[in-house]
């Protein structure tokens, strides 16, 4: 996965793109991610439009997802003075 500037798409790697076929398509409820894919896809499900009957385990933490957030997207996300994040006044549960 490439981002060279906060602000630019994620390019995901081939790896990457058939993890996220495996885990929305394929037969499987149940997956764990990890790493910086697991913040863009914890940020999605959280702050964006991304639902699913899938049951998807984010094992990241939060200055991992902070990192991953866009400059618009840490403006709407909250944290804490030990570095927490909170989004829509709910704290975000992270690994």
């Amino acid at each position: 996965m490439r981002r060279t500037i906060r602000s630019d798409r994620v390019n995901l790697t081939d790896e990457q793109k058939q993890l996220l076929k495996v885990i929305y398509d394929g037969p499987t409820k149940e997956h764990v991610v990890q790493g910086d894919l697991a913040a863009y896809l914890a940020l999605t499900t959280i702050c964006g439009p991304a639902t699913s009957e899938r049951y998807v385990r984010f094992a990241v933490d939060d200055a991992t997802m902070w990192q991953a957030a866009s400059p618009e997207l840490q403006g709407v996300i909250g944290r804490d003075a030990k570095g927490r994040l909170y989004f829509s006044g709910r704290a975000v549960l992270t690994t």
